[in-house]
């Protein structure tokens, strides 16, 4: 499945305080260097859900850093 970065962004906006993993509905998020426009989500990595997205996207939406 291919979700565009506009929506994964918008999803992020909806859904505040919860993490990129928890929008996507994944175990774990992947920041590749050469996606720029789509997050790929891979159904079966392991046994588990993943996602592979832009690492701008990544960047942007990290959870902030505990106090």
């Amino acid at each position: 499945m291919r979700i565009p970065v506009e929506e994964v962004d918008q999803r992020m906006a909806a859904a505040e305080g919860k993490s990129l993993e928890d929008v996507l509905e994944v175990f774990e998020v992947f920041a590749s260097g050469s996606l720029t426009d789509e997050v790929y989500i891979l159904e079966d990595v392991g046994g588990k859900r993943i996602a592979i997205a832009p690492a701008a996207l990544k960047q942007r939406h990290k959870p902030p850093a505990p106090a």
